[in-house]
């Protein structure tokens, strides 16, 4: 962006540009570039499109924008005026392909005499953090599931923009793909043939030993979007859900914006909005950690700082205690953020009962008990859950939702079970929806029983993402080909002659070491080929968890991953609920819209 947009255009008279952002281009802006390198670049002013502004004449305006009629509409507008137009250039880079129809309104508008540049810069991804990317796109999830979706036109869209990631990361992939759904294969043939469009074009030049990309879908694994993950982020992104019914509380959380209340200086009562992103130096720490981690580290980091600090605010070296104190108060107000992120969390899962609720759902998630016997089907305790008039509707559907992947057996007859859980119409007519998404894979067996004690620490967190196996096996060349093929049958040669891949207190066991428990502050360098794998219809944050733990030691492994969009549990019960509605139902809005509302 700094180099291809910003300083692309050369040098402007005054030196000084002014950028101007709608609220797609804004979220690539805020996930990849930090606003001193803008600054850096010559940008003096960045401004929303569809905010007021003061006309800079004198001003070269640079416009990085998705191309819709609404954008297109104020760029025209900019310029209605010839004598007091809003800038003196016009350069303008869309996110993605220009129609024509707005092509030729932009050329019979004033504004064609001012323009300089016209690119298409062909992002057409969001950047989520430093190896994960997505579309923003939960319509996906309609599109290639529902049967009253348009799979052969999602598919190619999905198709398209990959490839326009893989031309950004200068890759010219081995393509390999599941067997389980067919939406795989389909978009893997697709994605090569955008690929080779590219390499011809000039557009795709790779060079170096060549990644691997790996095609899956969310029917490959249906326990990761709904099991409760009492990892930090996951937990997080769960129990504050916007989108979840189990909890009153007033801190919600938005597209990863967070609200929470604090007292200001006079003792009144304020809300405070937080983006919980890789700027944070504490959540890029401890993101990873299991919620009783995190909580340790906070603690005791925070006594830490205060003890480091105590001197902040007295004594006469006043220079000195002036140039501490920014990053004294950022990181005070970051510290506030996380205690009140931990606290929440904890007053959740012991207000609500969660505990109980984990502890069946990791025993029908990997088919054993802790105690390493074979579950019974069904559970001991779960009709007595399903009973309970105190647990929420949502937890309830959940772990009916686990039980029939379990016993896939039970969905034959499912009135013993729903009748106790008191479900109303729409709710039983989710698990409906659920069944016939569990069918359309076929993978039956989805439980995964931990390898050894050494993957796991707590009893309520055993259950580990097949992903995690997944990246493992394709690393290491040990990834069962009949499963998951080649796109073409040369390549599988290839890479076989360059080795492996060419790419409350929570209870604890007694003794063993954390799985995923650490942080994530070094950096470690990676080894081997780029593996990016890609899961079409949603990507959960513990598979999230799991690719940055895989890029860290021992494995230190070059990991990207994608998506069409990013899910948490709750949101993804109200996707999966209106697959027989249709892709305008509120549940498959982009999150860009979830922002939080006016206080």
């Amino acid at each position: 962006i700094i180099k291809n947009i910003i300083c692309g255009i050369g040098d402007v008279q005054w030196g000084f540009k002014v950028l101007i952002l709608d609220q797609v281009s804004l979220r690539f802006i805020d996930a990849g570039v930090e606003m001193k390198e803008i600054t850096k670049a010559g940008v003096s002013d960045v401004c929303l499109i569809d905010k007021d502004r003061l006309p800079l004449p004198r001003f070269d305006g640079i416009y990085f924008l998705s191309p819709t009629p609404s954008t297109v509409n104020n760029i025209i507008r900019d310029f209605e005026d010839g004598d007091n137009p809003k800038y003196k250039n016009v350069h303008l880079f869309f996110t993605s392909r220009l129609s024509e129809e707005l092509l030729r309104k932009l050329g019979q508008a004033r504004v064609m005499a001012r323009i300089k540049t016209l690119k298409e810069v062909n992002l057409q991804y969001l950047v989520y953090d430093s190896l994960c990317f997505h579309f923003d796109s939960p319509k996906s999830l309609f599109h290639l599931y529902s049967p009253l979706g348009s799979q052969p036109n999602e598919q190619r869209d999905i198709a398209e923009r990959l490839a326009s990631v893989m031309a950004t990361l200068g890759e010219y992939p081995v393509i390999r793909y599941a067997r389980t759904n067919a939406n795989c294969a389909a978009i893997a043939s697709l994605v090569h043939e955008q690929i080779e469009k590219f390499r011809r074009g000039g557009l795709l030049k790779a060079s170096g030993t060549r990644g691997t990309l790996l095609v899956l879908d969310r029917t490959h694994d249906l326990i990761s979007p709904i099991i409760h993950d009492l990892f930090y982020q996951s937990m997080v992104e769960d129990v504050l859900s916007s989108a979840s019914t189990t909890h009153t509380a007033s801190e919600k959380l938005y597209n990863d914006i967070y609200r929470y209340n604090y007292k200001d200086g006079e003792d009144k009562d304020k809300i405070r909005e937080v983006i919980l992103n890789e700027k944070d130096p504490i959540w890029r720490e401890i993101r990873s950690m299991h919620i009783e981690a995190a909580r340790a580290w906070i603690t005791s980091n925070f006594k830490k700082f205060r003890d480091e600090n105590q001197d902040i605010g007295q004594g006469h070296d006043l220079t000195k205690q002036l140039r501490a104190m920014p990053k004294f108060q950022m990181l005070k107000s970051k510290f506030a953020v996380h205690i009140s992120l931990a606290k929440e969390c904890m007053d959740v899962y012991n207000r609500t009962g969660l505990e109980r609720v984990c502890s069946v759902e990791q025993d029908l998630a990997t088919g054993m008990t802790e105690e390493k016997k074979k579950v019974a089907l069904p559970p001991n305790d779960l009709k007595p859950l399903l009973h309970d008039g105190n647990m929420s509707k949502e937890n309830k559907q959940r772990l009916l939702m686990l039980y029939y992947i379990a016993n896939p057996k039970a969905a034959e007859s499912r009135s013993g079970l729903e009748g106790g859980a008191m479900l109303t119409e729409s709710e039983e007519k989710l698990l409906t929806n659920w069944l016939g998404l569990r069918e359309q894979t076929t993978r039956t067996n989805q439980q995964r029983p931990p390898l050894s004690d050494d993957e796991w620490e707590y009893v309520v967190s055993r259950y580990i993402p097949t992903l995690h196996d997944i990246i493992l096996g394709l690393s290491d060349g040990k990834l069962p080909v009949k499963e998951y093929p080649y796109l073409n049958r040369e390549e599988e040669g290839e890479t076989k002659q360059t080795g492996g891949s060419s790419t409350g207190q929570i209870k604890k066991k007694p003794l063993g070491p954390s799985w995923g428990g650490s942080g994530e502050s070094h950096t470690n360098k990676k080894t081997g080929p780029k593996l990016i794998i890609f899961i079409a219809g949603g990507l959960s944050y513990s598979e999230i968890r799991i690719a940055h733990r895989l890029t860290q030691k021992p494995y230190n492994l070059d990991v990207i991953l994608g998506s069409t969009h990013i899910i948490d549990p709750p949101r993804f019960l109200k996707q999966v609920g209106a697959l027989n509605s249709s892709a305008d139902d509120e549940a498959f809005k982009p999150t860009a819209t979830l922002l939080p509302p006016h206080v």
